[in-house]
């Protein structure tokens, strides 16, 4: 009996349909994924003007709240050097004590951090939380958050946020860390 070298192949893989799958599933996750999206400060930077705009209003000076970021990043309020941690507190009593007529005015550097602006912005949005909660549970005998949309709308025309911010267009600036 005679043996032979048989040569015994592997049997090629059938790779054809490899990239057909590999882009329906590509598809399948791109169309399933959602994305969520976050959630900013609720301000809205004025509009690019060519010509510049100078406006006047004469504003009284006991409903007012002066809050200033310096180059180097201090925080001034009505002129005097302050820190942030008590700044919540501080603006707090000024709206409650003055109701709607309250009125923050926010002037900012360009060379200023914004660290340190939006450590400002969440200070003035935390006090604002703080007093429509109050005025909720004096109210509704409930927190700002559980209440019904139409009753946060009338919690919100009693406790409206009065900020004004002053851009000097004319300046580049914001510096990143």
């Amino acid at each position: 009996m005679r043996f032979g070298n048989h040569k015994h192949s592997v049997p090629e893989l059938n790779t054809t349909s490899t990239a057909d799958i590999s882009f329906m599933l590509l598809i399948f996750f791109l169309v399933t994924t959602s994305m969520d999206s976050e959630k900013g400060l609720s301000r809205q930077l004025p509009p690019p003007e060519k010509r510049q705009q100078v406006e006047e209003t004469s504003v009284d000076k006991r409903v007012l709240m002066q809050m200033q970021i310096t180059a180097d990043n201090k925080l001034l309020v009505n002129g005097q050097p302050t820190p942030l941690k008590g700044l919540r507190r501080r603006i707090l009593q000024h709206v409650r004590s003055l109701g709607s007529r309250h009125l923050l005015s926010i002037k900012c550097d360009p060379a200023a951090r914004y660290d340190t602006y939006f450590a400002l912005q969440n200070e003035i949005v935390a006090a604002y939380n703080a007093w429509r909660d109050e005025k909720a549970q004096t109210r509704y005998h409930k927190r700002y958050a559980q209440l019904p949309a139409a009753r946060r709308e009338e919690i919100n025309s009693l406790c409206p946020q009065r900020i004004a911010e002053q851009y000097d267009g004319l300046q580049k600036g914001g510096a990143a860390q």
